[in-house]
């Protein structure tokens, strides 16, 4: 061999080198958020419990597994399917938005019946065998929706021959989402100089967090650019799709930022009106205190009263937080419904009704966010999911409730049950560590 094939032969070994160690590098960099992916988006843990072993308990630990498993799967399939979107299209995109939609549908029944399993009504031992059996196949079904629709876009991007016009709009969404990091930094700083801490607590960190992730897809493109036209997309395209979602949840992060300063002018804008109201009522509160048809009513009434009284007279003369202050006023209002409902006609409960509502749904929209936002970076147990799910759900049928005294109820239920969910992560969350 001559000299100068010997060093043609030595450059395309170190090109080839190069290429793998890059590519290397890439699986170290994103290995935690892929196997995420693996594990949790192409199939929830079916092998948890033995297939033999078909006790009550045995089929109640395997529905667990599947419902975390599955319900990471979903949240990541949005994220996907915005990455998705992104980068092929919206309507070559649709058919994963439609997987996703239909697993969410079924993980909504089966998070139902797990709600149904935990709730205080006895349920006999062949509901509670019936149920979970319910719960297993819906989640297996559900799995393997996405997971047919997950293999069909890995199939695409694998024939993807776009590589760097994939890179330039990845490099778009990295400058215009860095672009808003000061702005959320701002905002916090902002809500710090009216609200107390625990107002905006959830959301403190995520413009670090965002800028984190951000760096992350800058030196995956950065170090994917020079091999696209040596390796080929076969090389980058995983990727690049990492560093896409990677963008995608960093927006997410600014995303929940933006909303707490939204919810937290409502939530004042609620309050002041709930204020408004439940002075109102306390006139004929009172009226019907005095006309009470027995003293334990009467009593009652009194105490329901009482504490609706201290609801009104807290009012902070400093940096405040709306979302707690709205939540208390809702409790001492919720309880003098209790003691006024068989004293009350019907338009009178409708009117009352209506003005409830509007406060509660202020707070247990932006409590349901919360404890989404908290699941979905730090993970919880079934029961806090199952919580978080029943919620929402509930949170849909006041919604669509007709009957404005149905939907109060429904709101409540949601507000006892987001509280829940997120006090159950938390929980799950500090016993990880």
């Amino acid at each position: 061999m001559d000299v100068v094939t010997g060093i043609a032969v030595g450059g395309v070994t170190l090109v080839v080198v190069v290429v793998v160690l890059l590519a290397a590098g890439f699986a170290v960099l994103f290995r935690r958020r892929q196997a995420r992916f693996s594990t949790s988006r192409t199939s929830p843990p079916l092998s948890s419990t033995p297939r033999g072993d078909t006790s009550i308990g045995a089929l109640g630990r395997t529905a667990g597994s599947l419902l975390v498993g599955l319900d990471d799967a979903i949240r990541d399939g949005d994220a996907e399917v915005g990455y998705a979107s992104a980068q092929f299209g919206p309507d070559r995109a649709q058919p994963y938005a439609d997987a996703v939609a239909a697993a969410r549908a079924k993980l909504t029944e089966a998070f139902r019946l797990k709600q149904l399993l935990d709730d205080a009504t006895a349920d006999s031992a062949q509901h509670q065998r019936q149920w979970t059996q319910q719960i297993i196949a819906l989640c297996e079904q559900a799995a393997a929706t996405l997971k047919s629709q997950d293999e069909s876009f890995s199939a695409l991007r694998a024939v993807e021959a776009n590589a760097s016009g994939t890179l330039t709009e990845i490099r778009v969404r990295i400058a215009s989402t860095a672009a808003r990091l000061d702005a959320a930094t701002a905002a916090l700083a902002s809500l710090a100089s009216t609200y107390v801490p625990s107002a905006y607590a959830p959301m403190v960190h995520h413009p670090r967090d965002a800028e984190k992730l951000l760096a992350e897809a800058t030196t995956a493109v950065d170090a994917a650019a020079p091999t696209i036209s040596q390796g080929g997309v076969n090389d980058v395209s995983e990727v690049l799709r990492q560093a896409g979602l990677a963008v995608q949840q960093a927006s997410q992060l600014l995303d929940a930022v933006d909303r707490v300063g939204h919810d937290l002018v409502a939530a004042e804008q609620a309050l002041t009106a709930m204020r408004g109201k439940t002075t109102a009522d306390l006139v004929e509160a009172k009226t019907q205190r005095d006309a009470a048809p027995d003293a334990d009513t009467g009593a009652a009434i009194i105490a329901a009263i009482a504490g609706v009284e201290r609801a009104l007279a807290h009012r902070p003369a400093g940096p405040s937080d709306p979302m707690a202050e709205l939540d208390h006023l809702g409790d001492a209002v919720n309880a003098l419904d209790l003691a006024l409902a068989s004293a009350r006609n019907q338009t009178e409960r409708l009117s009352h009704a209506r003005a409830a509502y509007a406060g509660t749904l202020v707070s247990v929209t932006s409590q349901i966010a919360t404890a989404r936002d908290y699941i979905g970076q730090h993970g919880a147990g079934v029961d806090a999911r199952t919580r978080l799910a029943e919620a929402e759900r509930q949170l849909t049928i006041a919604q669509a409730e007709v009957d404005p005294v149905e939907a109060l109820d429904a709101v409540r239920r949601a507000v006892t049950l987001a509280r829940d969910s997120d006090a159950l992560a938390r929980y799950d969350s500090m016993g990880s560590r």
